[in-house]
């Protein structure tokens, strides 16, 4: 699964409160954006892992995310995901469309890379890996995203990058929530503007 703008904007805040980034990088390639994130989630592995594999509703988990359903499984450990998002710079805006090839290896790992035949980017690879982290889960995750579609220079990549923290930060409370959620635990103080899980 390609949850395409899944990146986050680091917070000094205790474990008790919402995602805790511990390390984050974004870096630009010319047209190539890279992310490495170290993220703790005050959610246990295997609901944070149900979140992001419920792939009919990515949309809870994202401002940008349109529609989003499972196509298929070819084998039992991969899923073909398709997952559509609306991105905007200044006054240009692209509706992003891909097919993934999700390479599932549970409890603990996620391999997603978009099938550029079936997709308008270039190129999109991400990897997650999930493990125990006391009470929570400590999230780490890589993500390589080559967009098919025009990015204005010189502000353009700048403004890219601020947006994709921004949707990130809504991103991984809204991930840390809905785990929370589905393991019958109460609500962090912090995570209050992400979606209400809805009981399947």
């Amino acid at each position: 699964m390609q949850i395409l703008l899944l990146l986050v904007l680091a917070e000094a805040c205790s474990p008790a409160s919402a995602a805790t980034f511990n390390s984050l990088k974004i870096s630009r390639d010319g047209d190539t954006y890279h992310l490495s994130a170290d993220v703790y989630l005050n959610a246990p592995p295997l609901q944070v892992y149900r979140v992001l594999t419920d792939y009919n509703h990515l949309t809870r988990i994202s401002n940008v995310i349109r529609r989003s359903h499972l196509l298929g499984r070819p084998d039992a450990h991969t899923a073909t995901v398709y997952v559509e998002s609306r991105a905007c710079v200044l006054f240009f805006c692209h509706t992003i469309k891909e097919t993934q090839n999700v390479a599932e290896s549970p409890p603990a790992d996620l391999g997603a890379t978009a099938i550029p035949a079936q997709s308008n980017v270039k190129l999109a690879e991400s990897t997650w890996h999930l493990q125990a982290d006391g009470q929570g889960t400590r999230m780490q995750w890589n993500l390589t995203i080559e967009p098919e579609f025009w990015v204005p220079p010189l502000i353009g990549p700048v403004l890219v990058e601020g947006d994709l923290r921004a949707e990130g930060e809504y991103s991984a409370r809204a991930i840390e929530k809905l785990a929370r959620q589905w393991a019958h635990l109460p609500p962090n103080s912090a995570a209050t503007n992400a979606p209400v899980a809805q009981t399947r």
